[in-house]
């Protein structure tokens, strides 16, 4: 899904959801992000896909799906601290990665005014390429 979705803008096919119809497939969009989170932890993509569609100025965009993380981080915290599931190891490794996870974040706010619209969008779409084919490559050599 996520491969055809950049070959299709890669190629000219571009996917635009109207301004009329965003109100109509939000809902839709969030729950199959919210299913896809829930399954296999990996909304990114599809939410990433939706949100290009609409459109968006690229801080509408980055505002957007920072927002969208935030919530969903946030609830998945929640879930998980009360099935029982951090321990020490789990917690500090959780907390080590955060911060530099916070690092990079940092680091794509202050670059993030110097990178023009095309440019970001390009990078978005390549990231989305890399993350399709990381996909199918763990599909394809992985053993059950």
């Amino acid at each position: 899904m996520v491969l055809g979705f950049v070959i299709s803008n890669w190629l000219r096919f571009e996917f635009t959801i109207p301004p009329r119809l965003e109100k109509k497939l939000s809902v839709p969009a969030g729950l199959i992000g919210g299913f896809l989170n829930g399954m296999t932890n990996a909304a990114g993509p599809a939410l990433a896909m939706y949100l290009y569609s609409l459109k968006l100025s690229k801080t509408e965009f980055i505002k957007s799906i920072a927002t969208i993380f935030i919530i969903t981080k946030l609830s998945q915290l929640l879930a998980v601290s009360t099935w029982n599931l951090f321990n020490w190891g789990t917690l500090s490794l959780s907390l080590g990665v955060t911060l530099f996870v916070l690092l990079g974040f940092y680091g794509g706010l202050k670059i993030q005014d110097r990178v023009n619209l095309q440019t970001f969008s390009r990078g978005l779409l390549i990231l989305l390429f890399i993350i399709g084919v990381t996909l199918i490559w763990r599909a394809l050599t992985q053993t059950v």
